[in-house]
């Protein structure tokens, strides 16, 4: 197979590896069954809240807020497609630790989508009508994150933190999100213990604050636009991958995160719906690609990218 990213003069020009004996992902539309399929059987297995965590790790398409989903929209998607995986957020007052957050931005803004979840068979009201313990005290939550980038320096320690592709757009004001991901669609149908499902959903809307969004676990399906993305950690120094999405796709804008988050192995080994030997061709492509943007810094030329997905 052959990738050319080849120089005249200052220029570098790198195409995707378009061989059609390359690995390739499958189908769409295979993918969106059999994962839809994974998560209606998990669900109906009434979960904790830890294995549906594990599930959603491993299938980063279906978290929502990537891609201009949840928010302001008009979305440029976060650095890298990355979702963080319970990342910390520490600053000044309590820390936190949201379950899953996306680091979005477009021209005018950058848009942390912060996420919380539960145990998908918690309710969220009681047989009398009134909010339940469970979503009261998962409501609050978001309330909490909403303070958080409002004390001290707390909102500018982020853009440092999390924005690890370089640029941290300081130009461009930070507008946090926040999504609760509860229950179940059911509680809000016939049969589901209320006289009148259809007032106590009003009621439930009627209680999100300003940016906030309400879902239930059945809402959640993978979004073609999240397709390539890849869940990852971050610690005290550095941000790594721990798995990528099975429909993951290399180009030769690949560069910069490959660079950022490194070795990929490890998050290639725990990923799922993927074959050997497609996860071996994303470990080289990831690789081709980080030498490719390495040579490009260190000599001072400019890549010039053509498009195509691997």
């Amino acid at each position: 197979m052959t990738t050319p990213a080849f120089g005249e003069d200052r220029y570098v020009r790198a195409a995707a590896d378009q061989d059609p004996g390359r690995p390739l992902p499958m189908a769409w539309d295979d993918y969106k069954s059999a994962v839809l399929a994974d998560w209606d059987k998990l669900l109906d297995s009434d979960p904790e809240e830890a294995a549906v965590q594990s599930f959603l790790e491993l299938h980063p398409a279906m978290i929502p807020g990537g891609s201009g989903d949840v928010g302001p929209g008009g979305h440029h998607g976060s650095d890298g497609g990355v979702v963080f995986a319970q990342p910390r957020l520490n600053g000044r007052g309590k820390n936190f630790e949201p379950d899953f957050m996306w680091v979005t931005r477009s021209s005018a803004l950058i848009t942390p989508i912060l996420i919380e979840i539960e145990k998908p068979g918690k309710r969220w009201f009681n047989k009398d009508g009134r909010p339940s313990a469970h979503f009261t005290a998962a409501h609050d939550q978001l309330n909490e994150w909403r303070a958080w980038f409002k004390e001290g320096n707390n909102a500018s320690a982020f853009r440092e933190r999390f924005l690890f592709l370089g640029d941290k757009y300081t130009s461009r004001p930070l507008e946090p999100h926040f999504v609760l991901i509860f229950g179940r669609r059911s509680e809000f149908e016939v049969g589901g213990g209320y006289r009148d499902p259809d007032a106590l959903l009003l009621k439930r809307d009627t209680q999100r604050g300003e940016h906030e969004q309400f879902m239930t676990f059945d809402s959640l399906t993978p979004r073609h636009d999240h397709s390539s993305s890849i869940t990852a950690t971050i610690g005290p120094s550095a941000v790594r991958p721990f798995a990528f999405s099975p429909m993951y796709q290399t180009t030769p804008g690949s560069g910069d995160e490959a660079l950022a988050l490194g070795d990929p192995r490890e998050a290639l080994a725990r990923s799922v719906m993927m074959t050997d030997e497609r996860k071996a061709y994303i470990a080289s492509r990831w690789q081709h690609w980080a030498n490719v943007e390495r040579s490009v810094r260190t000599t001072n030329r400019t890549l010039m990218r053509e498009m195509g997905r691997e």
